[in-house]
């Protein structure tokens, strides 16, 4: 069995220069580029059975990029937890039974994905919540990727559980929803940025979707395409009405000249050609899923702006409309959570 999928003859993977760091945003082992990639979470919802999407796509990437995966699966039953909470013997020796058994199911589902030849350890977290046994596996092993398989498909859309939208919201790392239940690797990538942050992207966000992305290419042997959105004419009440740098006049007559150049001199860093953007006027979230469509693409990389407070549930409406739409598998990047 190849672990080489998605690398076909014409296939390539954009070549170029990495910009360092980006600046308030979480990249982690994403930002090196697929060297980086070392430590994967593969989260293992309690209702899965045989071999979970997530699972399958990840020991791909991760026989493709030498990185190790967790399985990470979560255990609650509301009839011990009193009880255990105060170490009642009844109680614990319950939970421990309940923890075996699905310790058990997980060491065989690593047993399985280590015949591929990829190195795979297994943790089970007793926790009433899914998602926040998840999140705090993946922040005590520090790692660089979780990996959710998303179900419940529709003819037009993915249903996105709560434990899904909970991840997107408060992950530490990025987070690739799978959609696709047939996986031959991703042969066209299509990433999302904004420079000109007409939509009030937080700072380095575009370089943190780049970086991701070419790893992802490197990984898959994908071309990467870029998309970038910017508004029509009938978004302005005056011409020229936003000075966006000295004697530069953002306004209804220039806005495509700008975003080509903010896009093609932001792209060719990371090796993307002219020929390899979209610009597409328009709203972002529907710029983007109807570029997937165009481009046949098999995986979408966006930013996911995450915050604080009051507005600790708001992912961003892009990312939240792309993650939730699109055809294909979603790559979220999220910010660090002291944005916005």
């Amino acid at each position: 069995m190849s672990a080489g999928v998605g690398a076909t003859d014409n296939a390539r993977v954009n070549e170029g220069r990495m910009l360092k760091g980006a600046n308030r945003v979480v990249m982690l082992g994403l930002a090196t580029g697929a060297k980086g990639l070392k430590r994967i979470v593969v989260a293992i919802k309690p209702w899965e059975r045989g071999l979970p999407l997530a699972a399958s796509h990840a020991r791909q990437l991760a026989k493709n990029v030498g990185a190790e995966i967790r399985l990470v699966g979560t255990v609650f039953d509301a009839s011990v937890a009193v009880g255990r909470e105060s170490s009642e013997a009844p109680a614990m020796a319950g939970s421990e039974r309940i923890a075996g058994v699905a310790r058990a199911e997980l060491q065989r589902l690593a047993q399985s994905m280590r015949e591929w030849g990829v190195s795979v350890t297994t943790k089970i977290v007793w926790d009433a919540s899914a998602h926040a046994g998840i999140l705090s596996a993946a922040r005590d092993w520090e790692a660089d990727l979780v990996v959710v398989g998303v179900h419940e498909r529709r003819p037009l859309h993915t249903r996105l559980t709560d434990t899904d939208w909970q991840l997107m919201r408060h992950v530490p790392c990025p987070l690739l929803l799978v959609k696709d239940p047939v996986f031959d690797g991703y042969r066209t990538i299509v990433a999302a940025v904004d420079p000109l942050h007409v939509h009030a992207e937080p700072s380095g966000l575009d370089r943190a979707v780049l970086a991701a992305g070419r790893a992802f290419a490197h990984a898959f042997g994908s071309t990467l395409r870029v998309v970038n959105a910017y508004p029509g004419a009938a978004a302005f009440e005056l011409a020229s009405a936003v000075q966006v740098a000295p004697g530069v006049l953002y306004g209804a007559e220039n806005v495509p000249a700008l975003h080509e150049r903010a896009v093609t001199e932001l792209v060719a860093q990371y090796g993307v050609s002219r020929s390899e953007i979209d610009l597409v006027e328009g709203r972002p979230a529907e710029a983007i899923l109807d570029t997937a469509v165009a481009r046949h693409a098999q995986l979408v990389v966006v930013g996911a702006p995450q915050r604080r407070g009051r507005l600790a549930a708001v992912v961003g409406s892009t990312a939240e409309a792309v993650a939730a739409e699109a055809p294909c598998d979603v790559l979220l990047v999220p910010t660090g959570g002291d944005q916005r």
